[in-house]
């Protein structure tokens, strides 16, 4: 599993968390992989404001300046294309030792608890919906 698919997957699993399920198991398997995504998360995070002060151009505080769009303002061109690659081939980590857990519409407390189509299509990666 790639660490990309663990970020996608992080907020929905929050969600996911905090619905009801009929089984005590299958809520300490969701939160030992909830604790397991987001100790994932949170690497990245750290990995990726490492790369940010490294390339980004900062005020004079050091915060990291912001284009008009929103976008990362990097000090240049090179540092632009090194920013790029460095966040790419870490989303692009491989990430082991997250085992998915497998549910089922009877592991819910009842039918508001299920997710939705877009939780369910993020979750893909660490959840196996089963009929």
């Amino acid at each position: 599993m790639k660490l990309k698919d663990l970020i996608e997957a992080n907020a929905p699993l929050k969600r996911l968390t905090e619905k009801r399920f009929v089984s005590y198991k299958k809520m300490r398997e969701l939160v030992k992989l909830r604790k397991a995504v987001e100790q994932e998360v949170e690497f990245y995070a750290t990995e990726e404001k490492k790369a940010i002060s490294l390339y980004a151009e900062t005020d004079a505080s050091g915060s990291p300046l912001f284009l008009d769009d929103g976008r990362l303002r990097l000090k240049d061109m090179e540092a632009k294309v090194a920013f790029e690659k460095e966040v790419t081939t870490l989303r692009e980590t491989d990430v082991d030792g997250i085992e998915p857990i497998t549910l089922s519409e009877s592991d819910f407390r009842s039918a508001d608890d299920l997710p939705t189509v877009d939780d369910m299509i993020a979750l893909e990666g660490v959840i196996i919906f089963e009929d």
